[in-house]
């Protein structure tokens, strides 16, 4: 099955989309550490990824870029969160449901599924999981805050 290149494009954006959502449960979504960081994301469409990210000290990777969304809804679980955002944007409504674990200082586990209405091609739903690992306080050069 050929998937439409731009849904590889709204998965990455997704994935990174609530990669800070959910580091401590609390009436704000938490940020991640600002530096460096080595993301890996496994994704039925994409396989398996790693690129390294930029953070910034504003890390708001929440809303996916150019998307309207709702206020995240955070649900704590013993030892982590699980994240509900609602966003819509030119290829529609995307509702995407997070679990996350870890301390967001060192390293943390995420596990995303997204429904697309309407669907992106063939795909209604997906999921991805993800595993961020801080690498340290500074980035290369080259590279600006939030992976750009």
């Amino acid at each position: 099955m050929k998937f439409p290149t731009r849904s590889l494009t709204i998965t990455a954006t997704l994935s990174a989309a609530v990669l800070s959502a959910a580091a401590a449960a609390g009436d704000t979504a938490p940020q991640r550490k600002a530096g460096l960081w080595e993301i890996t994301t496994v994704a039925p469409v994409s396989g398996m990824t790693t690129r390294k990210v930029c953070v910034g000290e504003n890390d708001d990777i929440i809303r996916p870029e150019g998307a309207d969304c709702t206020e995240p809804k955070l649900t704590p679980l013993n030892e982590g969160v699980i994240v509900t955002i609602e966003c819509s944007g030119t290829n529609g409504k995307q509702i995407i449901s997070s679990t996350f674990t870890g301390d967001f200082e060192t390293r943390y586990h995420g596990t995303l599924k997204t429904t697309f209405d309407p669907p992106i091609g063939a795909i209604s739903r997906m999921g991805v999981n993800i595993d961020g690992k801080y690498l340290g306080p500074d980035c290369p050069p080259d590279m600006t805050a939030d992976g750009q």
